[in-house]
Parts: structure tokens; sequence; C-alpha cells
């Protein structure tokens, strides 16, 4: 299994996508002095992990947002996209684990898949034991997480509006909504 990449205090922590609502790629990017670990994820991610850390900040007692002024540090040049993320708060240091594990790629048939199931042996392999993929811990304080989770927000308000009678994303020129029958 791949050493995890440690990324403990970072300087910034912050979120960012590039791109146009509809078509943008978000980022999560980390810095330690001109160390720079950027990571590809999805946009439910960032809102999911958001959410999560402002519910955590709270649980925490609060934190006056530490806020990055730079943002995204380009070129973006991400190490891989992010596949599961885990978050762990330690209360008496107030700090909180982001544990970030490469996408795994998808394949058609599963490695050592047979007709007829899988032994316990099978099962271990195919849930990574062993694994290559990349994976990234980044310790961050309460104020990171708290600015992290409003710039998470604000970055996800400002992309598509959505349906008031689907809730899905609609497009500037038309949307074909699934209740508008």
């Amino acid at each position: 299994m791949a050493e995890p990449l440690p990324v403990d205090r970072p300087d910034a922590f912050v979120c960012g996508a590039v791109g146009e609502p509809g078509q943008r790629t978000f980022y999560l990017q980390a810095r330690v002095g001109t160390e720079v670990v950027t990571l590809k994820v999805e946009k439910e991610q960032v809102a999911a992990l958001g959410r999560y850390l402002a519910h955590l900040v709270d649980r925490l007692g609060g934190a006056e947002p530490d806020r990055d002024i730079v943002g995204l540090i380009e070129p973006l040049e991400p190490l891989w996209a992010v596949g599961d993320l885990a978050v762990v708060a330690d209360e008496d240091e107030r700090t909180i684990l982001i544990a970030a594990e490469e996408l795994e790629p998808f394949t058609d048939e599963p490695e050592g898949w047979r007709p007829g199931g899988f032994g316990d042996d099978d099962i271990d392999e195919l849930l990574g034991e062993g694994s290559d993929r990349g994976e990234a811990h980044i310790t961050i304080t309460a104020a990171q997480a708290a600015a992290f989770a409003e710039q998470a927000l604000s970055l996800i308000e400002s992309g598509r509006p959505l349906c008031r009678l689907c809730g899905r994303p609609m497009e500037p020129d038309r949307h074909d909504c699934p209740r508008w029958n």
C-alpha cells in the first residue's frame, strides 16, 4: 500500500473551480510554503465536505474563519482525482484530519471476478488490500475548516440555478424538467 502524503497544518486549505457553470472542474488545494498539493474532486464532494466541516466547527465551539486571500495556485496539476473522503476531528487540539483517497479506476469486470461468487481473499483484494492508490492526510485548524466551509458554500451557490420543481441544475438556454410534462 502506498504511504499517505502528510500535509500537517498547511498555510492554506481551499477549494475552487475552473470553467463555466455546468462545465466546471473542481479542486481542493493545500499549501505549505511553496509546496502545493492539488486534488481533483467532484462538485458534490466539495459541497458535502463544506457542510460537514461547518458542522464540525460548530461542535468544536466555533471558530473565526482563517480566510485565504490567494485562492487556487496555478498551474493546476492535480496529483489524482479523489474517490473517498474521510474526516476526523481532534477536539483537544481543535484540528481536523481530512483523508482523501484516490479514485479507483472503473473496470468492466473486477479483478478476480469469477462466475459463482467471491471468497474472502477475493473480497479483500477488491476492497483495496495492498492498493497502490494515492492517499493524502491533510490536518487543518478549526479556523481553516470554517473558512473552507464558507468558501465551499459560495462556490456551490455560484453555479447554475436549481429548478424549483425538480431540484436539478438548469441550463441557461433551456431546462427539461421531468416534473413538467
